[in-house]
């Protein structure tokens, strides 16, 4: 067993035993508070897995506690979470030694938490610190800047530097201070975004995912994820010429007319005039998990594909997933995918392979960023506002997790730290419910059971 996997669970429970501490001393939480979310906190990052210490010592296997078994099982006979409920618990060292199996191996729809094997997928094809690059090519026999889309779905409009992400803007600044060197007074404008290939909105989702802003067209190129105005939620039919729309008008900002009308090339095999880049591939799948990003995990799933050789398509993405299930020596059995992002109804896989999948994380170094990557319980990304009331309170900081929600369907996948600092790795899903919200909760008082300090009282 790889010793830099104990210094990854070392560093995770060192961060959630703290907020556990803070809470029980008051600072974090109060008694008498009413029950509102906590004030958002900056979680500690976790240490370089790859950094590992080499006196790092194994503990000893984590002995299941039937008190907990006990009342995760009564927890998921919850009446909120419907007729359909799957839930595996182990150590999260020990996957093959489960607390909890409740029809663990069953095929179940995981929703968003398929991201966990979408974040497997893209750290299996990509060193932690590749970036993905948006660029401009001259194409001189046409006399025309092609605006090349790399598979970056968080380039922006403008910049953001608190995301830290690539911005149009500054690469149209870099492309007309380029041009300006070699005396160009105005250019013609094309766009190449061909690096994906095949559909891009899939047929297993529902039709109203693209309408109601749920999700764009998946495109190699896009800015501000597709969205007609980076504050709302409406997406362009089109996001590639969108974005080559937008950039034409910050050329002409930045000074440099723009010939013509936008028009969709294929772009010349050259230098890059300039270019921009995304954030580390481990930023991305942080940000894709923590924040259930469906248009990243789309992406990523396609540049997986690409970087293994197979098409940059839907399908291409469940392939990778696929390879990644057997590269961590994961059985899928009968998993049935459609999609990277977990939005089709139609996706199924074993809740147990969750588990295995963060039990890949915890022993990879280049997957450490998938645990660093789950939100927090009661503190940001999807779990800011849950874990915050009734017996679910008992989680709060202990439990990092990825949350999966369709209607009629509710899941939760994660890790746990327990009173003594073992960690449990979790998978539950429950996908024929009928009231989301009271889904959730009882999801939610299954995980705080993991981390209940209940019986020390």
């Amino acid at each position: 067993m790889p010793r830099a996997r104990w210094w990854v669970i070392g560093a995770l429970s060192v961060v959630t035993l703290l907020v556990v501490l803070l809470d029980a001393t008051g600072v974090i939480f109060a008694e008498e508070a009413a029950p509102l979310p906590p004030p958002a906190v900056v979680v500690p990052a976790l240490p370089d897995a790859a950094a590992a210490a080499p006196a790092a010592v194994e503990p000893e296997p984590v002995a299941a506690d039937p008190r907990v078994v006990r009342d995760v099982e009564q927890a998921l006979k919850s009446d909120a979470l419907g007729g359909s409920v799957h839930g595996f618990v182990a150590p999260l060292a020990e996957p093959a030694s489960p607390w909890v199996d409740v029809d663990g191996a069953g095929l179940a729809t995981p929703a968003s938490t398929l991201k966990l094997w979408t974040a497997t997928a893209a750290l299996d094809a990509y060193a932690p610190q590749s970036r993905l690059e948006t660029s401009v090519v001259w194409n001189a026999a046409a006399e025309r800047l092609v605006l090349v889309g790399g598979g970056d779905a968080t380039l922006t409009t403008d910049p953001d530097r608190a995301a830290g992400t690539a911005s149009l803007a500054e690469l149209a600044t870099a492309t007309a201070r380029a041009l300006r060197r070699e005396d160009v007074a105005a250019v013609r404008l094309g766009y190449d975004d061909g690096l994906f290939t095949g559909p891009a909105v899939s047929p297993a989702w529902e039709p109203t995912y693209v309408t109601s802003g749920v999700i764009a067209p998946v495109t190699a190129l896009m800015a501000d994820q597709g969205r007609a105005n980076p504050a709302g939620d409406a997406r362009l039919p089109d996001p590639a010429l969108g974005a080559a729309e937008s950039f034409a008008a910050l050329l002409e900002d930045a000074g440099v007319p723009v010939r013509g009308a936008v028009s969709q090339v294929t772009s010349p095999t050259s230098e890059p005039v300039a270019s921009v880049s995304s954030p580390p591939m481990s930023d991305l799948v942080e940000r894709m998990l923590r924040d259930s990003d469906n248009q990243l995990a789309e992406s990523l799933g396609r540049m997986a594909a690409l970087a293994q050789g197979k098409p940059g398509s839907f399908a291409g993405a469940v392939r990778a997933i696929e390879q990644a299930g057997a590269d961590q020596g994961v059985d899928l059995g009968a998993s049935d995918l459609y999609d990277a992002s977990g939005l089709s109804r139609d996706d199924t896989l074993p809740p147990q392979s969750l588990v295995e999948a963060l039990h890949s994380a915890s022993a990879e170094p280049q997957l450490a960023s998938i645990l660093s990557g789950l939100a927090v319980a009661g503190f940001d990304g999807t779990l800011a506002d849950r874990f915050v009331v009734g017996d679910a309170a008992q989680g709060a900081g202990a439990v990092r997790a990825k949350t999966g929600t369709l209607t009629g369907i509710s899941a939760e996948a994660g890790v746990a730290t327990t009173c003594d600092g073992s960690m449990l790795a979790y998978a539950f899903i429950a996908d024929d419910v009928v009231d989301t919200e009271a889904a959730r909760a009882a999801l939610d008082d299954a995980a705080a059971v993991l981390a209940s300090c209940r019986w020390r009282r």
